[in-house]
């Protein structure tokens, strides 16, 4: 019936759970242990079955979150789980030190300044600050956008292959509100290499008739650009002169932040 697991749907369920949590159990025994751990001790101190043991341990040490020792050296943590913690800090440390970052580049250039992120195929603001100057661009944190309608969606993606990159850019790209953006597949991927190759990527109208952006990569610890700060400013303030001035700002405020990230 509708809404009811049958029950060899129920006990398979059950035994994924229980494969899951004896897999965590294994990982949290090696981390406490603070050493390597045979697997005899693991069996002996979780209660797990022989087989499954060495059947949970066999998998975790295929997929890089163990590491198998010769002999009778045991098991250690393996590099999958210091990536994901280095992920993990990265995105906390993302949000605490981008907020000061993208403040202090606001108070050096008085323009509106965000801070972005790839979610899903789409560019997301994540946090921004008010520009200072009396004309400004106003932008709402939350917003999603194509990737071809940013330069911080230029970089955002700018890790991909050409590949997956060219899938992304047939699958999202459309006109923006200004009639102004790219649609070319490959005239896109082409600026996405060369931005992420001078170090910041700019754009004059493309989305906004009367506002453009100036944008550099926050790259972590495994150079990775995990998201894209951006100087957003009227256009007439984006002169080939300021679009310089600003380009040097805002990649000295990404690289710092990158720093912060272990870049």
């Amino acid at each position: 019936m509708e809404g009811k697991a049958t029950p060899a749907a129920a006990r398979a369920e059950s035994g994924g759970t229980r494969a899951v949590l004896r897999a965590l159990g294994i990982l949290e025994l090696i981390m406490t242990s603070g050493k390597p751990v045979a697997v005899a001790d693991v069996i002996r101190r979780l209660g797990i079955p022989k087989s499954t043991a060495y059947e949970l341990v066999q998998t975790l040490a295929g997929a890089g979150y163990l590491e198998q020792h010769g002999g009778d050296k045991g098991l250690s943590l393996g590099r999958k789980l210091f990536e994901l913690g280095s992920a993990y800090r990265s995105q906390v440390d993302l949000v605490r030190d981008g907020s000061r970052t993208i403040a202090a580049l606001r108070d050096l250039t008085g323009e509106t300044v965000q801070l972005s992120v790839l979610d899903g195929a789409m560019m997301l603001v994540l946090m921004k600050e008010e520009g200072s100057k009396p004309i400004r661009i106003v932008s709402q944190v939350g917003s999603r956008v194509p990737v071809n309608w940013a330069a911080s969606g230029r970089l955002l993606v700018s890790d991909l292959d050409d590949r997956a990159l060219e899938a992304l850019l047939r699958s999202t790209v459309r006109q923006s509100p200004s009639g102004r953006a790219k649609l070319d597949v490959a005239t896109l991927v082409a600026e996405v290499r060369e931005a992420r190759k001078r170090g910041y990527a700019t754009e004059v109208n493309e989305t906004n008739e009367h506002a453009g952006c100036v944008a550099a990569p926050v790259i972590d610890g495994s150079g990775r650009c995990i998201a894209a700060i951006s100087v957003v400013a009227p256009s007439a303030r984006l002169t080939a002169r300021n679009r310089a001035r600003l380009a040097g700002a805002v990649t000295d405020a990404a690289r710092e932040l990158s720093r912060r990230l272990g870049a």
